[in-house]
C-alpha cells in the first residue's frame, strides 16, 4: 500500500478529521464487496478518536448508510481496544464492560446500516467482529458468517480470515475446523489469489496456540521448531509457490500485500529469508496481519525487512 492508494489515503484524511474521503469512498465501493469490507476494515485504522465528531455528524445526516457503517465499525474497533489483547482469564472487568458498551452501541448502528443497505455484507462483516469479542447469544459468531456469505461477502479477504479466527479452539471453533476451513477455501483457488495466505494464517494460530501453552518445553519446543516442521512447510510452500505465480494477474487486488505479508512472516520467523524477501517485495509498506501477534508490528516488519536484504521502507 502506498502514497497512491486511495484507502490509505481515506484512512490518513479520516485520523486528521477530513470525513470526506472515507464516505465517498464507501459510497462507490457498493455492490463490490471486496472493495468495500476492505474499505471499512483499513477505515477503523487508528482512527477511533474521531468516533464523536462522526456520531455528530449522524444527527445532520441520519439515512446515509455509509455513515452508520463507519461508526458501527468504529465503535466495534473502540469495544476491541477498551479489551485489549489479552486472554479472557487476564482481561479485567473495567476492560470487559468498556467493551460491551462499545459493542452494544455497534450493533445498534451497524443493525441500521444493514436496515438501509439490505444487501451490503459489510455490516454482518462488523456484526461478526462483534460477536467474536462479546457474543449476545450460543451461534451468533456463526450466523453472522451465513447472513455475510449470502450478501456475498464471502469473497473477501478480511471476512475470510475473521471466520478463520473464530473458528480457533480460543475462540469458538477448534485446530480441526479451523484447519477444514483453510483448506477448503483455498483447494480450488487459481494462482495469486489472496485467499491462499488462509494456509499459512491457519499454521499461525497453531503456532500461536502452542506458543500459550502452559507447558514451558511446549512452548519452547513450539518458538524453535513449529514453522519448520516438514508437514507445516509441506503445506505452506506450495501455497506460497502458488501465490508467487500468479502474483502479477493479482497485483491490483487491495489484500495482496496481506496476503504476502502472512506468508513474509512465517518465513522471517522460522530464518527462510530468501522466500521471506519474494514476498515481502510484494508486501507494500504498511504491516498488517499478522506481525502484531509477535509484538509491535512496525519493528516486527522492519526488523523482516532487513533480515531479507530490503532497504527501509518509506514513512
Amino acid at each position: 500500500m502506498y502514497a497512491s492508494d486511495p484507502y490509505r489515503q481515506a484512512c490518513t484524511a479520516l485520523q486528521h478529521g477530513d470525513t470526506a474521503p472515507a464516505l465517498h469512498l464507501l459510497a462507490a465501493s457498493r455492490g463490490d464487496a471486496t472493495a468495500r469490507i476492505h474499505a471499512i476494515a483499513w477505515l477503523t485504522k487508528d482512527t477511533t478518536s474521531r468516533l464523536p465528531q462522526l456520531e455528530a455528524q449522524l444527527g445532520q445526516d441520519p439515512w446515509n448508510p455509509e455513515l452508520w457503517l463507519l461508526v458501527g465499525a468504529m465503535q466495534s474497533t473502540a469495544g476491541f481496544e477498551a479489551r485489549g489483547a489479552a486472554r479472557i482469564n487476564d482481561t479485567s472487568s473495567e476492560q470487559i464492560d468498556g467493551l460491551l458498551h462499545h459493542t452494544t452501541r455497534a450493533r445498534e448502528s451497524l443493525r441500521r446500516a444493514a436496515e438501509l443497505l439490505p444487501d451490503d455484507p459489510a455490516p454482518w462483516f462488523e456484526l461478526m467482529s462483534c460477536a467474536l469479542g462479546a457474543s449476545s447469544y450460543q451461534g451468533e459468531v456463526h450466523d453472522m458468517w451465513k447472513e455475510l456469505v449470502r450478501r456475498g461477502g464471502d469473497v473477501s479477504y478480511q471476512a475470510n480470515r475473521l471466520r478463520l479466527v473464530t473458528l480457533t479452539e480460543k475462540w469458538y471453533g477448534s485446530e480441526a475446523e479451523c484447519f477444514a476451513f483453510a483448506r477448503e477455501r483455498t483447494r480450488d483457488l487459481p494462482p495469486g489469489h489472496p485467499l491462499l495466505a488462509l494456509i499459512p494464517l491457519a499454521h499461525i494460530e497453531a503456532y500461536v496456540e502452542l506458543r500459550s501453552s502452559d507447558n514451558v518445553l511446549r512452548r519452547v519446543w513450539a518458538a524453535l521448531r513449529y514453522l519448520s516442521k516438514r508437514s507445516v512447510r509441506a503445506e505452506i510452500d506450495p501455497a506460497s509457490d502458488r501465490l508467487l505465480a500468479g502474483s502479477l494477474d493479482f497485483a491490483s487486488h487491495p489484500a495482496s500485500p496481506e496476503a504476502h505479508q502472512a506468508f513474509a512472516c512465517v518465513y522471517a520467523d522460522c530464518g527462510e529469508l530468501e522466500r521471506a524477501r519474494w514476498h515481502l517485495e510484494r508486501s507494500g509498506d504498511i504491516p498488517t496481519w499478522p506481525w502484531g501477534y509477535f509484538g509491535d508490528d512496525d519493528e516486527g516488519f522492519d526488523r523482516a525487512r532487513e533480515r531479507a536484504g530490503l532497504p527501509p521502507r518509506r514513512r
